[in-house]
């Protein structure tokens, strides 16, 4: 059995979305004949073990594990099991932690986002941002190889595996802000959309990590709008395809919402988000707002107020809805995933 090992975290502070990517790539590699092994955080396995979609054993690392014995504890179940390759994703492994993890003579295969971390001593290099051909991986990674671009996108299988809704089937607008939403920006975006007059189905979906559920449900409880709510959602493609018009964080769900062609508006509030937000917005089927420069909760109001006016004015416009969702449908790609693990078959078994 020739496993594929994934270290990453996730949790109320650092979100989901580096673990939602590794989950890609895993049930990528299980349908490869890899059989994955999650090294987690105790919040990540917390999450994991409530996925209906997730795939292979996990393993809790204890947070008050020194980088040291953690990497002796990965070279150890390398040593007994039957390890191809190690996958990495997080912006907290130190350069002297990934250094001494190419060490252990095991393919490394990293994500990143911006290059902007120093050499990530790793042989494949993931990045799956319409710019990210702009960001000179060829310059200063010059002996790795690289999946970058849109053709690597990963994308978990019930984003490859789906029937396309048209646009007139569509009937909500969607709040999703991440898998933890550390800006706090759903339960604000909901109370404007209500002051606005808002007379549509709303579905708002929360992450699992989300720490603000009790305030929400009580606003939702006392609300006259017509709403959706769905919590750790395990069925997000399906609801996607339900939506006309979105209002989503700028992480991982921006690729989801270009697969299933739906009409969005991409929440930046972190600059690893800018190049891939960018780079959506050029292909016509999303507009992007930046929250990352916010100083205080009164221009946080008032910037929500101003996205939401702007928003259901969208709402309204038929045809540039349309539009956008055939820019969508014209542009997508879903075979990210499945292209990553050939290529990691290729590094890990050539000359077998």
């Amino acid at each position: 059995m020739k496993h594929i090992l994934f270290r990453v975290n996730a949790g109320v502070s650092s979100g989901l979305g580096h673990l939602m990517r590794c989950l890609a790539l895993a049930q990528a590699a299980a349908k490869n004949q890899l059989t994955p092994v999650f090294m987690l955080n105790a919040e990540a396995s917390k999450i994991s073990n409530a996925r209906q979609d997730w795939v292979g054993q996990t393993i809790v690392i204890p947070e008050t594990t020194e980088d040291a014995q953690e990497i002796d504890l990965i070279a150890q179940f390398c040593r007994l099991n039957s390890v191809v390759a190690i996958v990495i994703d997080g912006y907290h492994f130190t350069s002297q932690y990934r250094q001494r993890l190419a060490q252990l003579d095991y393919p490394i295969i990293c994500f990143d986002d911006m290059n902007n971390s120093g050499n990530l001593y790793a042989n494949l290099i993931i990045n799956g941002s319409g710019s990210a051909h702009q960001l000179k991986y060829d310059v200063n990674q010059p002996n790795t190889h690289l999946c970058i671009g849109e053709s690597y996108r990963v994308l978990r299988q019930e984003f490859c595996q789906f029937k396309q809704q048209t646009f007139e089937q569509r009937e909500y607008f969607t709040i999703i802000m991440g898998g933890s939403d550390p800006n706090n920006l759903t339960l604000p975006l909901l109370q404007c959309i209500e002051q606005k007059g808002f007379d549509g189905k709303l579905k708002v979906i929360t992450g699992a990590a989300y720490p603000y559920l009790q305030e929400l449900n009580k606003c939702i409880q006392v609300s006259e709008l017509d709403i959706q709510h769905l919590h750790d959602c395990q069925q997000i493609a399906k609801s996607f395809l339900q939506t006309r018009l979105a209002i989503s964080a700028a992480g991982g769900s921006q690729f989801e919402l270009h697969a299933t062609a739906t009409p969005s508006c991409l929440v930046t509030v972190a600059d690893n988000q800018l190049n891939a937000t960018q780079a959506a917005v050029k292909q016509g089927w999303c507009i992007a707002e930046d929250f990352s420069k916010m100083q205080s909760d009164n221009e946080k109001l008032g910037l929500i107020e101003d996205v939401t006016a702007r928003l259901l004015v969208l709402w309204s416009d038929d045809n540039r809805l349309l539009q956008m969702h055939n820019r969508a449908l014209g542009s997508s790609d879903t075979n990210g995933s499945q292209r990553i693990i050939e290529k990691v078959k290729q590094l890990c078994f050539d000359g077998e």
